[in-house]
């Protein structure tokens, strides 16, 4: 079960304020300009957040709704970034995955910096996801590829997954997969990714 909602950069940038240590982080995965790390821009993501009911006024105080809460948590909470990146029907499709132990946020870059956020559920694997995505990316049938890029602990690994006209899977990874250009299954590419991401946890 997911919970989604759309979010402009300047709310984000307001909901970073409450997790620094991973504010930094998270605004390089989001290719966040240093413009946007202002109190003005945060200010302007509270104005909005007030105006759509996602936070509301307690004399000076702003109080989040549970939603908001639970993206702010999401953010400052993460241990593992992963982007994953490809082809859906007739557009180009970029999600980016924040998992931690006790939540899971998905961002996914929109026109005039707005966000399409998904609360996923964080006791899923987070292979579950990433197979979400290369399954629609490859539903077409015309041929199709994915990159996929997971960051934890200071250690990045990446993987790329091809699917050609005639359904055959290719995969391919930085840590030197074996068989690698090799045509294989979707079963052994769902494998292969599930050891390169690993536990949550």
């Amino acid at each position: 079960m997911t919970d989604s909602l759309v979010l402009t950069f300047a709310e984000i940038e307001f909901a970073l304020q409450a997790g620094p240590a991973q504010a930094t982080a998270v605004r390089e995965h989001l290719r966040f300009t240093r413009a946007t790390e202002t109190e003005a821009v945060a200010a302007a993501g509270l104005a909005s957040l007030l105006a759509r009911g996602l936070c509301t006024l307690t004399g000076t105080d702003a109080v989040p709704t549970p939603r908001m809460v639970a993206i702010t948590a999401g953010l400052a909470g993460w241990r593992i970034h992963t982007e994953v990146a490809g082809r859906i029907a007739d557009r180009v499709a970029l999600t980016h995955l924040f998992s931690g132990p006790d939540a899971r946020v998905a961002l996914s870059p929109g026109a005039y910096g707005q966000f399409a956020m998904e609360l996923l559920d964080p006791t899923e694997p987070l292979l579950a996801p990433v197979t979400r995505f290369v399954d629609a990316c490859v539903a077409g049938g015309s041929g199709s590829a994915v990159l996929i890029r997971s960051t934890r602990d200071g250690r990045t690994v990446s993987l790329g997954v091809a699917v050609d006209e005639a359904g055959a899977w290719f995969v391919a990874d930085s840590e030197g997969s074996p068989g690698q250009g090799t045509p294989t299954t979707r079963e052994s590419v769902v494998s292969r990714i599930s050891e390169l991401l690993g536990p949550v946890s």
